[in-house]
């Protein structure tokens, strides 16, 4: 007697994607629900976001712990060039890397219970002791510089103090983050007024 195996067939759909990404005309969900990974899992994101066209909007939902800063910096560099609306909808946890995705978006919404929280990198280093040393001088210098233009307006000078030189973990819950992104907007737009 013979036996066939039945091999279970792949069912594949968007869901099964690390990054989700929905298209619904002209506009783009995409969700950002896991650690934010190595910068070649957000190239359809980034994709997206360069070839978007002026009337589009991208929304970024946003529940997740943080993660690669390299990778948050190329998704806010796509999201800084790009021609669609970009908004952040934030809800559960929304910490580190994921907070300064949220920086550059152009709006925000925030669920109830969001917890929002700034704080600090994190890393190990390997090589030899010179390379090791040279490489967490350079990162420290350039991530407290990028604090303070990642930031502006959202946390005051001596918080980002608290942050880069104290390591200390600053935590807001939606209604303190939404008032603290209408402070940052006027920020923004007084800053663009003054050049």
């Amino acid at each position: 007697m013979e036996f066939e195996l039945e091999v279970p067939k792949k069912i594949e759909t968007v869901w099964q994607e690390y990054v989700p990404i929905i298209i619904n005309g002209r506009t783009v969900d995409v969700y950002l629900t896991d650690e934010i990974k190595t910068p070649s899992t957000y190239n359809q994101l980034i994709h997206t976001l360069n070839t978007a066209y002026p009337g589009d909007t991208v929304n970024l939902v946003i529940n997740n712990g943080g993660g690669s800063v390299d990778s948050a910096f190329m998704i806010v560099d796509a999201i800084t060039n790009s021609d669609a609306h970009v908004v952040a909808k934030l809800s559960g946890i929304v910490a580190s890397a994921a907070t300064m995705i949220t920086m550059y978006c152009d709006d925000i919404e925030v669920a109830p219970f969001t917890q929002f929280m700034c704080h600090n990198y994190a890393y190990g280093a390997s090589g030899s002791g010179n390379q090791v040393k040279e490489y967490v001088n350079f990162t420290d210098k350039e991530l407290t510089s990028a604090v303070k233009i990642i930031y502006a307006g959202f946390l005051t000078e001596e918080e980002m103090a608290q942050i880069s030189l104290d390591d200390k973990e600053l935590w807001f819950g939606a209604d303190e983050t939404v008032e603290r992104w209408g402070k940052k907007v006027l920020h923004t737009l007084s800053a663009t007024e003054k050049k």
